[in-house]
Order: structure tokens, then C-alpha cells, then sequence
């Protein structure tokens, strides 16, 4: 599958919000904020916090190897066997890594099953960070926040992406958002989240 960029590409910015999306997710990773909650239910309701964990762990390897144009290893884990907080610290520096490398915003590459223009997977990787960032976050009660640029880019392909999304079920039917909800909060609703 492939689809087009939303708008012109800015590399050196787009790789800035993904980083600055990783750091918002493992500010929410820490052993204090996790431990002993890993059967909690979270907004995205097929997953508990540790399956919300193994998704975003899967997610995140998928996305690094989107980034230097490399297969997925052969021996990838669809198993998280070590607490997240210590699992992810290495995968998100990886990932932010691996995205601010010259050249990982060009050309195409496989991103799971499909093949997208790169701007796409990474912006796609945007999008899974500030949601299911959320997601962890409110399930573990902690309060979430997104910059608004950060928030943009996740909503123009969510948008992009949605019609395809909720047929496959990783979206969920749009909810109402408040009439004065926030940017994130509108992205939720749009992705299928309740917000408060």
C-alpha cells in the first residue's frame, strides 16, 4: 500500500516531533507509574496495559527498521519479557536515532505489511506515540499532554489513513468531542477514544 505525504516534507522537523513524542511516552514508562498495573484496562480497549505495552514495543522495532530501510529481524519478540521500564529506554533511543539519520525520510520502505513513502511511516509513528501514549498514560493514571505541532501531524494521517483504519479495526467509530477540546483531545475522539 502505498499513500502520499500530507504536505511538504520537513525532515529535521518531523524528526524533532517524533522525538519529542518518544520522550512525552517514556515520561510515562517509569517503574513508579507501571508496576503492578499491568492488567489495568486502557482506552484502547482490546489491549491492557501489558498488551498496550507489547503493541507499542512491536510498533516501535517495526518503525526503527522502517527508518534505516531495513527488514525486521528474524527473531523479533511478540513477547515483552522485561518490565517496560527497562525495555523501552533502549528502543526509543534507537528509534529516535534512527529517524534522525540522514536519509530516513526519503525514498520508500516497508512499514509492517505495507510499503509507504517514508514521510508516512514516520508520521504514522507520530501518531501511535501520541495516542498510545495517551492511552498508557490515562490508564495508569497519569495526565498526558502533546505539543500542538506534534498533535497536527498525528491527526492530518490519522485522517489520511482512517477510512482504511477503522475497516481493519485499529480505529475505533469517531466520538464526540467537548466543544472546547483541546487539539489532543480531538484527535482521540477521532481515533475512537472517549474523552473525558
Amino acid at each position: 500500500m502505498s499513500t502520499t505525504p500530507v504536505g511538504p516534507v520537513n525532515p529535521v522537523g518531523l524528526a524533532d516531533q517524533l522525538g519529542r513524542a518518544a520522550r512525552v511516552l517514556r515520561a510515562h514508562l517509569g517503574e513508579a507509574d507501571l508496576a503492578g498495573k499491568c492488567e489495568l484496562p486502557t482506552p484502547c480497549v482490546e489491549f491492557d496495559v501489558h498488551r498496550l505495552c507489547e503493541h507499542l514495543f512491536g510498533v516501535l522495532t517495526m518503525s526503527g527498521c522502517a527508518a534505516a530501510k531495513e527488514p525486521l529481524p528474524a527473531d523479533l519478540p511478540t513477547a515483552l519479557t522485561e518490565v517496560p521500564w527497562v525495555a523501552f529506554p533502549p528502543v526509543l533511543d534507537r528509534l529516535g536515532a534512527a529517524w534522525a539519520a540522514p536519509g530516513a525520510w526519503e525514498g520508500e520502505t516497508t512499514y509492517g505489511s505495507s510499503t509507504y513513502p517514508a514521510p508516512v511511516a514516520g508520521m504514522i509513528t507520530i501518531m501511535e506515540l501520541t495516542v498510545h501514549g495517551w492511552d498508557l498514560a490515562t490508564a495508569t493514571g497519569q495526565s498526558c499532554t502533546a505539543d500542538d505541532d506534534v498533535v497536527a501531524t498525528a491527526a492530518a494521517i490519522a485522517a489520511q489513513l482512517s477510512e482504511g483504519a477503522r475497516t481493519n479495526g485499529f480505529f475505533g467509530p469517531e466520538t464526540d468531542a467537548p466543544a472546547d477540546a483541546t487539539p489532543l483531545e480531538r484527535l482521540l475522539a477521532f481515533t475512537g477514544r472517549k474523552v473525558p
